[in-house]
């Protein structure tokens, strides 16, 4: 009968001390990837929400410039602003009239005015321009709707007969509560 003898050799555990270094680095190159990969996904849905916000707030843009001159949104009736005849220092409706010289009240933007302020945007709205049916679109699931205010400037270029302005101020959120998009347009209809 042969024997075998097997000679065991003390060994100092460099492979096993290698291998762990190695999976330790492997465990934070995932942990690292996975932590991007959720910063990347929330900063896309911030983006996602900002982009809605704004769409909704040049929708409301495009709906003023229809209401000052075409036709009030509240009745879908014919009947455009011309000059400062329904503005008031109150905003009543939504229209601001400061008079001449006058800068805007520093006020929040819900006491501007009385008794409907700012106007609200309705999806559905027909509007007319240049006979041309105009129907305002609906908004994103969770957007609510943007709100705007209209303030009249009155100016006498020189040489020139008396010119009206309309300054839009949009605003409009996302569908979280804390993206505010605000737009300001000077419009001369």
């Amino acid at each position: 009968m042969n024997r075998i003898s097997y000679r065991y050799q003390r060994q100092n555990g460099a492979v096993f001390v290698t291998g762990l270094i190695f999976l330790l680095a492997l465990s934070l190159l995932g942990i690292t990837a996975a932590k991007m990969a959720t910063i990347e996904e929330r900063m896309s849905a911030n983006m996602r929400d900002r982009m809605l916000a704004m769409q909704a707030a040049e929708m409301a843009l495009r709906y003023a410039e229809h209401h000052i001159r075409d036709n009030d949104p509240s009745t879908n009736s014919p009947k455009s602003i011309e000059g400062m005849s329904e503005f008031d220092t109150n905003c009543t409706d939504g229209f601001c009239y400061y008079g001449a010289g006058v800068d805007a009240p520093n006020r929040s933007w819900e006491t501007y005015c009385n008794p409907v302020c700012p106007i609200n945007y309705v999806e559905g709205n027909v509007f007319r321009f240049n006979d041309i049916p105009y129907t305002a679109p609906g908004l994103p699931v969770g957007v609510p709707a943007p709100t705007y205010l209209i303030e009249g400037i009155q100016k006498t270029p020189p040489g020139n007969a008396l010119r009206y302005y309309y300054r839009i101020t949009v605003r409009a959120q996302g569908a979280k509560q804390g993206t505010v998009v605000w737009i300001q347009e000077i419009f001369r209809p």
